[in-house]
């Protein structure tokens, strides 16, 4: 497995990915291109040869970080590719505070990965997700040097 910072001849691939993961209207390859060329997104991928296999996009304004999509392919889940990814966010936002991100509350797995790196939970936004209707985890990670 290869993690390395997205490049444009990945968009095909996360938008597949993306797919598979979230169903075919989540992302465009327009939306994926626009993460990728914002300047303040930062986007890696994980590798299986030259397949993309799993996806992070995150944010950093400032000292705010922002985790916008996590994604791993279901058949490569449960091998620690969701957790170098994340990992690698973390220990790629120098001069960041805190990182944020939400989650369905009813995604046990993704749960269990943020709070084993670090991240704990501070609010629930209710019905924040559409299709289906659910509440989002808000949750919180302090980086190093910050109170924990």
């Amino acid at each position: 497995m290869n993690l390395i910072k997205m490049q444009p001849g990945h968009i095909n691939g996360v938008k597949e990915l993306l797919d598979v993961c979230f169903g075919v209207s989540a992302w465009t390859r327009e939306s994926v291109r626009a993460q990728l060329d914002n300047p303040v997104s930062y986007c890696a991928v994980a590798l299986d040869g030259d397949r993309v296999v799993g996806y992070i996009a995150y944010e950093i304004i400032v000292d705010e970080g922002s985790l916008v999509e996590l994604a791993v392919l279901p058949e490569y889940r449960q091998q620690g590719i969701g957790r170098k990814l994340t990992e690698l966010m973390l220990t790629s936002c120098d001069g960041v505070h805190t990182v944020c991100l939400e989650v369905r509350a009813s995604n046990d797995p993704a749960l269990s990965l943020y709070r084993a790196v670090g991240f704990r939970e501070i609010s629930r936004r209710r019905d924040y997700y559409d299709d289906p209707r659910e509440d989002a985890i808000m949750m919180i990670y302090q980086c190093q040097g910050e109170d924990r």
